[in-house]
């Protein structure tokens, strides 16, 4: 993708388009404690790692 051409747009976009766009922020956790504060909001992680909603909630 050059910069005459705006990227594809409804999630559609092909993998090398995709590819194109993802570039390294330097974000780490906001929160030196961040894994805590996850298992204080949402219960433990799933299988995967995966924090989620509370049960019987949105």
């Amino acid at each position: 993708m050059g910069p005459d051409r705006s990227p594809s747009t409804g999630g559609d976009a092909p993998q090398d388009e995709q590819l194109e766009l993802l570039r390294e922020t330097g974000n780490g956790s906001t929160d030196p404690n961040e894994e805590l504060l996850l298992r204080e909001e949402f219960g433990p992680p799933d299988a995967n790692g995966v924090f989620g909603a509370v049960k019987g909630e949105p």
